[in-house]
């Protein structure tokens, strides 16, 4: 499988690129700027030099050609930017990793969507597409760093659960992570809002907390 990762070029698209090439993948990394492609993947083979990264740089429109795409632009251009790419998309699982937040007084606070979240105008905007919700609550910074893996869950969740499954697996192996299916796309309103808390939580705490569940096997289970 091929993936592609539209909006590469921040900390959590470079994130989602380095991550899943550190596990074989091939990974087109993703820009509205094929110079800042470029640039983004010179930086990580210099920052991971001798390991063995496919990472290959392109427009957005080259990444949105992949087998399975992952749009980690900042939520405020994400429906502008899948509506460009939506034929090249269809039929396609594309995973939303964003959340709509703003800044209020010292804090980040959830925004509403009228859609009542980020995956379910993607998946309006892209109806012949799969549309999966999934990587939302993962520290950017952290994730990036291959050598000191994550240790938390991925609430996944999509009403294609074919889809959602296929994703659920695709966490499942990569370093640190666990999958967990979180239901259909009516539950994005409470991940994508559940990540301002979060942020609150490693601000007062200093640090960089991610998610885990209890109760819950180490892998999912078919």
């Amino acid at each position: 499988m091929r993936i592609g990762v539209i909006g590469a070029t921040g900390p959590a698209g470079q994130a989602v690129a380095v991550q899943f090439a550190g596990i074989g993948f091939e990974v087109v990394v993703g820009s509205r700027s094929l110079d800042r492609a470029n640039d983004t993947v010179s930086a990580l083979h210099d920052r991971w030099e001798g390991r063995q990264l496919s990472l290959v740089p392109g427009d957005n429109e080259a990444a949105s050609g992949a087998d399975l795409v992952v749009v980690a632009t900042p939520w405020d251009g994400v429906l502008s930017t899948v509506a460009a790419l939506e034929g090249q998309l269809a039929g396609k699982i594309v995973v939303s990793m964003a959340n709509a937040l703003t800044k209020w007084g010292k804090n980040m606070v959830p925004l509403l969507p009228p859609t009542g979240s980020v995956a379910v105008a993607v998946a309006r905007a892209l109806p012949a597409s799969r549309v999966v919700g999934a990587f939302h609550h993962l520290p950017a910074g952290p994730w990036s760093d291959l050598d000191h893996q994550l240790d938390a869950d991925v609430l996944v969740c999509g009403d294609d659960r074919e889809a959602t499954s296929e994703v659920v697996g695709l966490v499942d192996r990569l370093p640190g992570l666990r999958g967990v299916d979180a239901g259909g796309l009516a539950s994005a309103l409470a991940i994508e809002a559940l990540t301002a808390a979060l942020l609150e939580v490693n601000r007062r705490y200093k640090t960089h907390a991610a998610i885990r569940l209890t109760g819950l096997p180490a892998r999912r289970e078919a």
